[in-house]
């Protein structure tokens, strides 16, 4: 193998390298953020969520048929509606989401006020009721287990359950709604 070859492909392997090291440290930093929630940096990364990760990830998943799950939800003040990308479980009597990012945040100031929504969930559009509940109620809901690792993980202890209110709405001719920050 030629020396320039060798080299630049030694020059990469040590780019993709320090990629993933880069994204490795980022996701163990946002999950110490999220576990404890110190308030600072907890502001500073629901920022970045709600004004740059959110909104790029409802444009992947329009664009490459991504299974994101969605809420739209009503602002509180506003009255607009509000796309917003959450990780949502399924259960027998609907969808649990966790709370991870605190209890303050708009989503759920939004469905606290108006808790009609609905939620587009692998492709399917569900009218739902939210419903704030414990950790030991979601856990009761998912069948007596964390229905995702990150429960723990995260110690999430807020969540919101979603219950359909009028079985599959399906799909509508809405404008695409505004995205809310986290």
């Amino acid at each position: 193998m030629p020396l320039r070859l060798e080299r630049g492909l030694k020059r990469v392997g040590i780019g993709v390298g320090a990629l993933l090291l880069v994204a490795f440290a980022l996701t163990r930093g946002f999950t110490l953020i999220l576990r404890y929630q110190p308030k600072r940096a907890l502001s500073a990364t629901r920022t970045l969520f709600g004004r740059v990760l959110n909104p790029l990830l409802l444009w992947f998943s329009d664009r490459f048929d991504l299974d994101q799950s969605v809420v739209y939800h009503i602002g509180r003040t506003s009255g607009r509606e509000y796309a917003t990308p959450l990780c949502v479980s399924p259960t027998p009597d609907g969808f649990i989401v966790p709370v991870a990012f605190g209890p303050d945040v708009n989503w759920l100031a939004n469905l606290r006020a108006s808790p009609v929504a609905r939620l587009m969930h692998k492709g399917v559009t569900y009218a739902v009721e939210a419903e704030v509940i414990d950790a030991d109620e979601a856990v009761r809901s998912a069948g007596g287990s964390p229905a995702c690792p990150c429960w723990k993980e995260l110690r999430v202890q807020d969540f919101v359950r979603l219950r359909p209110v009028d079985g599959v709405s399906g799909k509508t001719d809405r404008p695409d709604p505004l995205v809310e920050s986290v």
